[in-house]
C-alpha cells in the first residue's frame, strides 16, 4: 500500500465547508475516517494522508458529484494553504507567489507537486497528484481551480484565465458538466492530456498583486522554514540560494561569500553542494534575473538602462544579451507584445 505522508488540516476545512454547504454529514465522514473533529480544527494539525483520502472518498459518495472536487474551491481561503496563502499574499507577482509554493508546498501535505515551466512566451502550472483514484481526479480538479480562484481574488481580476486548462483524467459525458469546467475556469479544458496544469501567456504571471508587502513576506517565510525543519523537511541548497538573490534584488547583488556565509558554509562547499543538485550560482543568478527583467518589462516604464542597473548588470548591454541568448527576444520585443487579458 502507497505511503500517502500527511495532510495540514487546513486544507480538510475547504472540502468540509462545501459538504456542510450542500448539506453532506460531515460529522459522520470525519468518524469514518477515524478523524477526531476537535484535531482536525487544531491549524496547524498533521493528519495522516490515509485517513483524508477515506474523508474525501466518503464526501464524494455522499455527494454523487461527479465534480465534487471542482466545486470545493469555490470555498478556497489564504489558511486553505497554510502559511503558504499568507505568504502568497505578500508576495510582488502571481510568479513570486508561485515560487514560493513550490518552494514550502509541503507544509500543506504530501498531496503532490507543484512544478512552474516558463518556456519562451508560454507558461505551464504543473500540479502531479500522489493520490490513487478515485480521490486523484477531484484533487486535481480542486488545486487547479482553486489556484485559480485564488489567484483572481489575489489580483482582484475575477476574469483572470489561463488559455487553456490541461486535465489527465478522461471528459465526463454528460454536456452539461462539460459546460460546468467552462464556468469554472472560463476557458477551453482538454482531458486525457500528458499531465494537469494550467497553461497560458506567461504574460499572465507578471500580474501585481494587490497586497504586496515585502517585510511581512520575510517574516512569514522565515516561519515557513523553521516549520519545516520542526517536520524534518529541508528546502534544497539550491532553493535557498535562489533565496538569498532574490531577497537582495534591487538592491547590491549578495556576493557568493557573502551568501556561503549566511548559510554556514564555505565557497568551495557552496559550489560543491550545488554541483550535487546539478545547478551553478550563475544559474541561479541568471533564473532569477530573467524573472525580475520579464516583471519589470510588463508591469513598468522604467527605462532598459535602469532595469538592467536594479539586476546588477555592468551595463545596458550586458542586460540585453543575456535576455535574449534565454528568451530569443530583445528586452524591447518582450516588452512591446500586447498584454494578456
Amino acid at each position: 500500500m502507497t505511503d500517502l505522508g500527511e495532510i495540514c488540516s487546513a486544507a480538510l476545512k475547504q472540502y468540509l465547508a462545501h459538504g456542510d454547504a450542500i448539506g453532506l454529514d460531515t460529522a459522520a465522514a470525519l468518524d469514518h475516517a477515524g478523524l477526531p473533529e476537535e484535531l482536525v480544527q487544531q491549524p496547524e494539525a498533521r493528519l495522516p494522508g490515509r485517513a483524508f483520502q477515506q474523508l474525501l472518498e466518503n464526501l464524494i459518495q455522499q455527494s454523487a458529484d461527479p465534480l465534487f472536487g471542482l466545486h470545493t474551491s469555490a470555498f478556497i481561503q489564504p489558511g486553505s494553504y497554510n502559511v503558504i496563502g499568507y505568504i502568497a499574499m505578500s508576495a510582488g507577482t502571481l510568479l513570486e507567489a508561485l515560487s514560493k509554493v513550490s518552494l514550502y508546498e509541503r507544509l500543506v501535505g504530501d498531496m503532490g507537486t507543484t512544478e512552474t515551466r516558463l518556456d519562451n512566451d508560454q507558461a505551464m502550472i504543473i500540479w502531479s497528484c500522489c493520490y490513487p483514484a478515485p480521490a486523484r481526479r477531484h484533487l486535481v480538479e480542486n488545486v487547479l481551480s482553486s489556484w485559480l480562484c485564488y489567484a483572481r481574488w489575489l489580483t482582484a481580476n475575477e476574469q483572470l484565465a489561463p488559455s487553456q486548462v490541461w486535465l489527465e483524467h478522461s471528459a465526463p459525458q454528460d454536456p452539461a458538466l462539460l459546460a460546468e469546467y467552462r464556468r469554472v475556469f472560463l476557458c477551453d479544458v482538454l482531458f486525457d492530456q500528458p499531465c494537469s496544469a494550467l497553461v497560458g501567456d506567461s504574460g499572465l504571471l507578471a500580474h501585481p498583486l494587490t497586497q504586496p508587502d515585502p517585510l511581512l513576506l520575510s517574516t512569514l517565510e522565515a516561519h515557513a522554514v523553521e516549520r519545516l525543519n520542526q517536520l524534518g523537511v529541508a528546502t534544497s541548497l539550491s532553493q535557498r540560494v535562489r533565496q538569498c538573490i532574490d531577497d537582495a534584488m534591487g538592491r547590491t547583488l549578495p556576493r557568493k561569500d557573502q551568501v556561503a556565509e549566511r548559510l554556514g558554509m564555505n565557497i568551495r562547499t557552496l559550489h560543491r553542494r550545488l554541483a550535487d543538485e546539478q545547478v551553478t550560482w550563475q544559474q541561479l543568478l541568471d533564473d532569477v534575473r530573467l524573472q525580475h527583467a520579464r516583471q519589470l518589462l510588463q508591469t513598468t516604464q522604467l527605462p532598459q538602462s535602469e532595469i538592467a542597473e536594479a539586476l546588477g548588470y555592468s551595463d545596458i548591454r550586458s542586460f540585453q544579451r543575456s535576455f535574449k541568448r534565454h528568451t530569443g527576444q530583445t528586452p524591447g520585443q518582450f516588452r512591446s507584445r500586447p498584454a494578456a487579458l
